[in-house]
């Protein structure tokens, strides 16, 4: 059985990634140390050690001894605002995290790297169907802090001859998803208010939109990324969405909620206008597509479909 590890594995999009992994016959070992991620994420099936990824020289010592076939690497601290309000902190974690993984895979020997970035990296374009050989225009410290992580994946794979895949995740949703708080994300808190009885907080006009992506269908992506034919010395950055723009008021009506907008939008100087992915490297080097859009992904999180 072969051995990958998953950090984060505990978290919304990590403990996805854990399940289907281990649904595969992989033999997983998460490293977590739950300061986002959750006991209740992790399958029971999986080896957990909790573990501080900044610690460059427990990962090392660790992921020497576990001689993994792959790491995913999706520990993070997310959100733009956590990352506004403490750019250190998250800088520490999402940046020299990155760092210390890599180098403990460099040193390890792993023949794969499986980074998970982030959509944000792009910031705000005059198009607005990213690809991925756009020009980054990070307009928050989260966004920079992904792309810092993806250049440090560029100069491993380029000077040690690693094989890396770096994921731009298009605004991920699906069991799991943070609910509560200002770092929750949009379609949790949305499904949170409505079971409680409320309204549906939307910042601006709403006419703002998203390219909303299943975590099922980010999950299978890793697991194609870790099975690609990956040219070594190479960090290849491929864009995970569904290649569909929805606007906040669109799920508001999906929901069947009472909307409370928030005028003038206080995060409109960190948030684009417009989104929406161009997945044709996705389909072209891992043969990968979206299998659920957002109409049946709001079903299955309320619970219309099994």
């Amino acid at each position: 059985m072969r051995k990958v590890i998953v950090t984060g594995g505990a978290g919304f999009i990590g403990s996805h990634v854990c399940d289907l992994l281990i649904k595969k016959g992989f033999s997983v070992v998460i490293f977590d140390d739950l300061s986002t991620g959750r006991k209740e994420n992790i399958n029971k099936k999986a080896t957990f050690i909790k573990v501080d990824i900044t610690d460059a020289r427990k990962v090392i010592n660790l992921v020497s001894k576990i001689k993994p076939a792959c790491i995913f690497h999706l520990a993070a601290w997310p959100r733009i605002g956590r990352s506004i309000e403490d750019p250190i902190g998250t800088h520490k974690v999402n940046v020299i995290g990155t760092l210390s993984m890599l180098e403990a895979a460099n040193r390890g020997h792993v023949p794969r790297f499986i980074y998970s970035s982030s959509s944000s990296v792009y910031g705000k374009q005059r198009v607005f169907k990213m690809k991925e050989e756009m020009e980054p225009n990070p307009i928050s410290h989260y966004a920079l802090q992904k792309l810092l992580s993806e250049k440090y994946c560029t100069f491993y794979a380029q000077n040690f001859g690693m094989e890396i895949v770096s994921l731009r995740y298009f605004n991920v949703y699906g069991k799991r998803q943070p609910d509560r708080g200002v770092y929750a994300l949009v379609l949790g808190k949305f499904i949170k208010q409505m079971e409680e009885g409320r309204r549906l907080t939307v910042y601006g006009d709403g006419k703002q939109t998203r390219d909303f992506t299943f975590v099922g269908d980010v999950a299978r992506a890793n697991l194609l990324s870790m099975m690609a034919k990956i040219p070594r010395g190479k960090n290849i950055i491929i864009n995970i969405g569904s290649s569909k723009e929805t606007s906040v008021n669109q799920i508001v009506n999906l929901l069947k909620g009472v909307p409370e907008y928030i005028v003038p939008n206080p995060r409109s100087e960190y948030e684009e206008r417009r989104k929406g992915s161009d997945i044709q490297l996705a389909k072209k080097i891992l043969g990968w597509r979206p299998a659920i859009m957002v109409e049946e992904g709001l079903n299955m999180l309320l619970g219309k479909k099994p």
